[in-house]
């Protein structure tokens, strides 16, 4: 090489900007990446506590199915065997029974994660590691949940029976799914927070099921009790008190002509807080979403929408959409608490 020989380098490329480079895929992957999680449902998935969480959970449901459809084609009328009313009763036994499996299994799927760290003593070796704490619950909840979401998904076939049977959508089906995987999530954060909460594995799955068992009947209960007791419970009739029900069930058509005779009594303030109290109230509920969500999917009600009632203009928000918001509010929170749990350990 001469001295008159010279070198062409070319210029560096420019480095886009920051927030382009905070969205890239390697710093995404690196920044939700969870390796507890990924070591956890490894040794989950690859152990027998995921062959008897299948079991427990698609056994019956097949059983219970299998049930339900030799009934369903024993029925001499073929017409009445293919008719709307035999799919819808399949498809709600089916859910309500899988919806029972889920209330049974994800408590006791997370209420051991971090108390029986605590039994184990290794709870302070998992504390001192580079993760944060909400690395930890966020990746103790996906192992132990993983499964279990799976199975719901691997269960939908027996589910989707009853769109064959006829009466039921691929709406109605993608509702329930929704349903369940929340509820699943939901009860298997209150069974972590009760295990951060608590020292022994038995007092917290006891409070797990505590807790699943008033979240999921208390308030179906109450309103059975509340038609039980009309008129026994103060002045006013319970109906009027359990309107907003009636109106997710029915319509605003049906409850417009109940209050037709007496539109000029109604308070449009008192009507809205008490309708968005009862529509609050039922997003709690599976149960009470499911039938409230089905309801309005047949008689085809936008997820939003304004509906009249009489005189007075209501809000209405699909169920299930109400449902969503709540439990993943509810979830996050629990996380939160969890992890705020596991850092008073440490403080």
């Amino acid at each position: 090489m001469t001295a008159n020989d010279t070198t062409t380098v070319a210029p560096p490329a420019p480095l886009p900007p920051a927030g382009l480079r905070a969205l890239s895929p390697d710093r995404l992957r690196a920044r939700f990446a969870n390796p507890l999680a990924s070591k956890e449902l490894l040794a989950r998935m690859r152990g027998p506590r995921a062959y008897i969480v299948a079991i427990t959970l698609l056994l019956p449901l097949a059983g219970v199915a299998g049930l339900l459809y030799m009934m369903i084609s024993s029925l001499p009328n073929a017409e009445f065997a293919s008719s709307t009313p035999v799919g819808k009763l399949f498809f709600a036994t089916v859910t309500t029974v899988e919806l029972g499996l889920i209330c049974l299994l994800a408590p006791a799927l997370t209420a051991d994660l971090i108390s029986g760290e605590r039994e184990r003593r290794t709870l302070d070796l998992l504390l001192v590691t580079p993760l944060s704490r909400r690395q930890i619950v966020v990746g103790k909840l996906v192992a132990a949940l993983g499964s279990l979401l799976v199975l719901i998904v691997l269960a939908l076939p027996i589910q989707a029976v009853a769109v064959l049977i006829g009466g039921v959508g691929w709406e109605e089906l993608a509702v329930s799914l929704l349903i369940l995987m929340l509820t699943a999530t939901t009860y298997g954060c209150v069974g972590l927070y009760w295990s951060a909460c608590l020292r022994t594995t038995r007092g917290a799955l006891l409070l797990s099921y505590i807790t699943t068992l008033a979240g999921v009947g208390g308030l179906p209960l109450a309103f059975m009790l509340a038609l039980l007791g009309n008129g026994l419970f103060g002045t006013r009739n319970m109906d009027d008190l359990l309107w907003p029900l009636a109106w997710f069930l029915n319509g605003p058509q049906w409850l417009g002509n109940r209050y037709s005779g007496n539109a000029q009594v109604l308070n449009p303030v008192t009507m809205q807080l008490e309708a968005v109290v009862g529509q609050l109230l039922m997003a709690t509920n599976p149960l009470l979403t499911g039938v409230t969500s089905a309801a309005g999917l047949v008689a085809g009600r936008p997820v939003i929408a304004l509906e009249r009632v009489a005189n007075v203009e209501l809000l209405y928000v699909a169920p299930w959409l109400l449902f969503t918001g709540v439990h993943l509010l509810v979830a996050g929170a629990l996380i939160w608490l969890t992890a705020r749990t596991l850092r008073r350990m440490t403080a």
